[in-house]
């Protein structure tokens, strides 16, 4: 979709998973200073002992994490921490959880450990919620792990404390470990709350918590993310780490604290740009004819049933970008479960998002 939207001079691109931000200013010109401070060496591969420490930190009292240092890997990414867990944990054969729809790299990253993706369905009419009573008739004796991303990408489904607390009780019964990918923890909204799956007690031998500067902080192309787990599983993932690409840059490691420190004012300010933006897409895409959708709880995405168009996910995606020059991504890329929708990012200037509902509406026409 990207590709075929560089035909459209004035194309407007809602299927990007990014910020509509930069990085704000003043961690820009942190991570410049610790560069020129010489912060420009190798550092130890599990990553600097006082960004651990400050993420160790963050999560016991943010996230209610029982954590420290040498429980946390620094990694490119949530991309790279997903990775080396799957290749630490995953066998030739065994079976992955993982809901669909999803972000796509969950599937992929399974199948190049040698696993097996088994996608554990959800539907618009659930709210998209992949709950402990789907996820358990999937668990069979090959089952080896099982992805809990919320809030989801891509159809902003939070999931609460007792769906999570009966999620925590299925996998301490099942003895299988669970990947928590919380890239989106501080994006929700309507006063909903992000729990962390690994703050409940008795899951430390299972659980991988995820995480990312990416979508919070708007850092994205700094590739700064983490992962907490138990002593074991990190100490074989730093192995892997070392034989990938090594450490992360170390200014950026220093920036990393500093943002921790620093950085909230900012996610307040961008959360409630995304929030006004989420309100006016969702109004906007319930006006017109041939769509319909539910108000996403977190992250920044809307994700329009389209079965109205009578057309499938890929049609629609194409037939909305050639007639109104607005990319969407098809839901099919997200899972078989996927199909009937299409994923619009509202993470985009509002000026953007208004120019792109002006097109829809001029074309579609309202209900």
């Amino acid at each position: 979709m990207f590709d075929k939207a560089s035909l459209y001079d004035d194309a407007i691109n809602m299927s990007l998973g990014e910020p509509g931000f930069v990085t704000p200013e003043h961690i820009i010109r942190a991570g410049v200073d610790f560069l020129t401070q010489g912060k420009t060496k190798y550092t130890p591969n599990a990553g600097i002992y006082p960004f651990r420490e400050a993420l160790a930190e963050k999560l016991q009292r943010v996230n209610h994490i029982k954590c420290g240092p040498n429980n946390i890997i620094v990694t490119f990414g949530a991309v790279e921490a997903l990775m080396l867990a799957m290749i630490t944990l995953i066998n030739p054969g065994d079976e992955v959880i993982v809901p669909d729809p999803a972000w796509p790299d969950y599937v992929a990253q399974v199948k190049m450990a040698h696993g097996i993706p088994i996608g554990a369905k959800v539907y618009e009419k659930d709210r998209f919620k992949m709950t402990a009573e789907i996820i358990e008739p999937l668990i069979s004796p090959k089952t080896k792990m099982l992805i809990v991303n919320s809030p989801n990408n891509p159809t902003g489904a939070v999931l609460n404390r007792e769906e999570l607390r009966e999620i925590a009780e299925l996998v301490k019964r099942r003895k299988i470990y669970v990947i928590a990918d919380e890239a989106y923890e501080r994006l929700v909204y309507d006063g909903e709350e992000h729990v962390s799956l690994g703050a409940f007690d008795g899951l430390e031998d299972y659980i991988l918590t995820v995480n990312t500067f990416s979508k919070a902080y708007a850092m994205t192309g700094w590739r700064l993310g983490y992962a907490c787990a138990n002593k074991e599983i990190v100490s074989q993932m730093i192995k892997l780490h070392e034989n990938n690409g090594s450490c992360v840059n170390e200014a950026f490691q220093h920036a990393g604290i500093y943002a921790l420190r620093h950085g909230d004012k900012d996610i307040e300010f961008m959360l409630g740009c995304y929030d006004k933006n989420r309100k006016l897409i969702a109004e906007g895409i319930n006006r017109l004819r041939g769509f319909s959708c539910i108000m996403p709880k977190g992250a920044f995405y809307l994700f329009p049933n389209i079965t109205g168009l009578s057309m499938n996910s890929v049609d629609a995606a194409n037939y909305i970008l050639e007639k109104t020059h607005v990319v969407t991504s098809p839901g099919i890329a997200f899972g078989e479960a996927g199909e009937g929708h299409i994923r619009m990012s509202f993470a985009n200037d509002c000026h953007s998002i208004e120019t792109a509902l002006e097109r829809l509406e001029k074309y579609f026409g309202t209900k």
